[in-house]
């Protein structure tokens, strides 16, 4: 795996992590796929906040996270995809998005 270096200005407390976007379910959050999301490690999150969710401890995505009742919802920020619910035990959250990196 490849790593690099980024400025702690970028990222603040806490450990990080990057992960390579996938996709274009973020494309309205101007999250774009090949971009790395700087990814705050946490295991919980607020209404609203951009989050890694790993789904039934396989899938992982990057999506707005929002609680309804006993229910997950995650958002992707794309109108050509519909919100993704789950009983909250089938998700685990990973960290919250602290940043973004681009290539050109």
């Amino acid at each position: 795996t490849e790593g690099f270096a980024v400025p702690a200005v970028f990222l603040g407390r806490g450990e990080h992590y990057a992960d390579e976007v996938s996709g274009d379910s973020m494309v309205e959050e101007g999250i774009l796929d090949g971009d790395f999301a700087l990814i705050r490690k946490a295991d919980s999150a607020r209404d609203g906040e951009i989050v890694v969710a790993l789904i039934d401890n396989e899938e992982a995505t990057l999506k707005t996270y929002r609680r309804e009742g006993q229910m997950v919802r995650l958002d992707p920020a794309n109108r050509a995809y519909e919100p993704q619910r789950y009983d909250e035990g089938r998700v685990t959250i990973q960290g919250r998005l602290a940043g973004l990196i681009r290539r050109y």
